[in-house]
């Protein structure tokens, strides 16, 4: 809950000053996006799949916002 806060936050003040709502579409997208897959992701976690031998992708592009 506080990631989709702070991006709607971001987004509600960013449609402010722009007197557009596409801001705040865009984390409504990203968020339906997000728990639809989130059946997929806890089914591969459940899996017992090892990920030992992967990169963390932090690792590679650095931290994001």
């Amino acid at each position: 809950m506080p990631a989709f806060k702070r991006g709607w936050t971001k987004a509600l003040e960013d449609s402010r000053h722009s007197y557009s709502l596409t801001p705040l579409h865009d984390v409504v997208r990203t968020w339906q996006v997000r728990l639809a897959a989130a059946p997929a992701v806890d089914a591969y976690m459940d899996s017992g799949r090892d990920e030992t031998g992967f990169v963390d992708l932090d690792d590679v592009l650095g931290a994001r916002r």
